[in-house]
């Protein structure tokens, strides 16, 4: 009898590490909003910041010299619009892109037919247009494919305030979230030969990893 209890004891503390490890108090609706900070985090070898990046992180960085990580993320989707503005990536809407001027751009900043299309293909689903539709959102979620389109993010509430934080700014959060989902779907997909095996991009895969992971079980 003492035995059994025994068992079940260990049985329940193991239960219970698994679920210690295996779930995040962070992890919410915006979890992928709020992982850290992926736009300058390249760890994949398939693509380099602009130069228009570059000359707006620049630019933000003096309009924002950060301290928080909130003022960060202020800075970086501000920095985001910019070089989208300074590229003609984002549409006069602020709510779409210019998929034409995407892939002119891919094709001359790029040497790999490949890559290209890998690329492209990222920024149409990162786009609310495509074959990655609010429709079948539900569908891709049960093939672990749930990285969301910008615009199917714009009534989360984390997004909503990041919005009304980007207004004192005059920037919009479209082309920081398209930003940010394109950066995220090269660290979850990148090509394992193109992978950077830091222990950064590690960790910061296994945060979108577990993202992912949370969204598809919550829907």
């Amino acid at each position: 009898m003492f035995s059994q209890q025994l068992n079940v004891f260990f049985l329940l503390l193991l239960i219970a590490w698994v679920v210690g490890r295996t779930t995040s108090p962070d992890l919410d609706e915006d979890c992928e909003l709020n992982a850290v900070d992926t736009m300058h985090d390249f760890c994949c070898d398939l693509h380099d910041e602009s130069p228009q990046f570059s000359d707006c992180q620049m630019e933000w960085h003096e309009k924002i010299p950060y301290e928080t990580d909130e003022e960060e993320q202020i800075y970086m989707f501000c920095t985001a619009e910019c070089s989208f503005n300074n590229t003609e990536f984002v549409g006069k809407d602020r709510r779409s892109l210019n998929l034409i001027q995407v892939k002119e751009h891919l094709e001359s900043d790029l040497v790999n037919d490949a890559d290209v299309a890998l690329l492209y293909d990222t920024y149409i689903k990162c786009d609310k247009h495509g074959a990655f539709k609010f429709q079948e959102i539900l569908i891709k979620r049960t093939l672990n494919q749930v990285t969301f389109p910008a615009l199917s993010l714009m009534p989360h509430k984390g997004v909503k305030q990041l919005a009304r934080r980007l207004s004192h700014h005059g920037c919009h959060p479209y082309p920081g979230l398209v930003l940010e989902c394109v950066a995220n779907e090269m660290i979850l997909h990148c090509p394992a030969k193109r992978f950077h095996q830091t222990a950064q991009c590690e960790e910061t895969r296994n945060h979108l990893k577990q993202c992912m992971q949370y969204l598809k079980y919550k829907s």
